[in-house]
């Protein structure tokens, strides 16, 4: 397993391929513009091809780069889900540029007029239009989230629909989010509720289609509905459950990337790299 952290990009892309050296991440993850805004600064190609060739130096992979968190490719308003997927066709092209590995993106909310089934609808529609206008390097990560009002995505159900709709193995799999999925009601806290998790998800997508992970425990318990992440084995999902989890050889080579509080930064992502790392073989 590799682990890593989600790195800053405020002195751009090189300074947070800098930030993941110096904290000895042999993965990270970033994103390429604001994940509250919709404005994205213009890159020079320089700065795509210094950064690619500082990563080789590095040897640090695989890169993945979050989505923002405005888009909403699951609505059904017009001028919201154009501009969403607006927002994915201009984030594959620098996940291109950036010779990135993975894109990781959330599904959305369904609009309040509408539906599950049309939400859902919507986002296959997204990730094909994605797909079709983009490069092949980039494989999109949906991650599973905790739920709550009209969001998608939270049941391994309705991504295993999502992936059967859009039938491309090699360009779709998952991240998997720890705090999402407790929120959700999948119990990571021991092992057996990790075997069952496991079971269910193999079920109905298959462990293979998980490519990374997104490794935070949750401050709310088992089915709160609730994303609000906690510095690892200090919260509901605790040691044991990492330490279940973590040791299925499904998951010996992927990126674990964690997403836990920074404050104070970095000894807060040292800290939990460092816990991580005595939770995995």
């Amino acid at each position: 397993m590799k682990i890593g952290v989600h790195c800053s990009v405020r002195k751009g892309f090189e300074g947070a391929l800098l930030e993941a050296r110096d904290l000895g991440c042999e993965t990270f993850q970033i994103f390429t513009q604001s994940p509250r805004g919709w404005k994205t600064r213009l890159y020079q190609d320089s700065e795509f091809e210094k950064f690619r060739r500082r990563r080789s130096e590095f040897k640090i992979g695989p890169l993945v780069v979050h989505s923002p968190y405005l888009p909403n490719l699951c609505t059904s308003d017009p001028a919201l889900y154009k501009k969403s997927v607006d927002w994915l066709l201009a984030d594959l092209g620098r996940c291109e540029k950036l010779g990135a590995d993975y894109l990781v993106i959330h599904p959305g909310a369904y609009s309040p007029e509408s539906n599950v089934k049309t939400g859902l609808d919507n986002f296959v529609d997204a990730l094909c239009q994605g797909f079709a206008a983009s490069g092949r390097s980039v494989v999109v990560l949906i991650e599973n989230m905790a739920g709550g009002g009209r969001r998608l995505g939270s049941s391994f159900k309705e991504l295993a629909w999502v992936l059967s709709e859009v039938k491309n193995e090699k360009r779709l799999g998952i991240c998997f989010d720890t705090c999402h999925a407790m929120g959700a009601g999948y119990d990571l806290s021991n092992s057996q509720g990790v075997d069952r998790t496991l079971s269910e998800f193999d079920k109905f997508i298959g462990l293979e289609r998980i490519k990374a992970f997104h490794v935070n425990d949750s401050k709310d318990g088992l089915g709160s509905r609730r994303d609000r992440h906690e510095h690892i084995g200090e919260g509901s999902i605790g040691s044991k459950g990492f330490k279940a989890l973590f040791s299925h050889r499904a998951f010996s080579e992927l990126p674990l990337i964690l997403e836990t509080p920074k404050i104070p930064a970095p000894e807060s992502d040292l800290k939990n790299m460092k816990a991580l790392k005595s939770l995995t073989p």
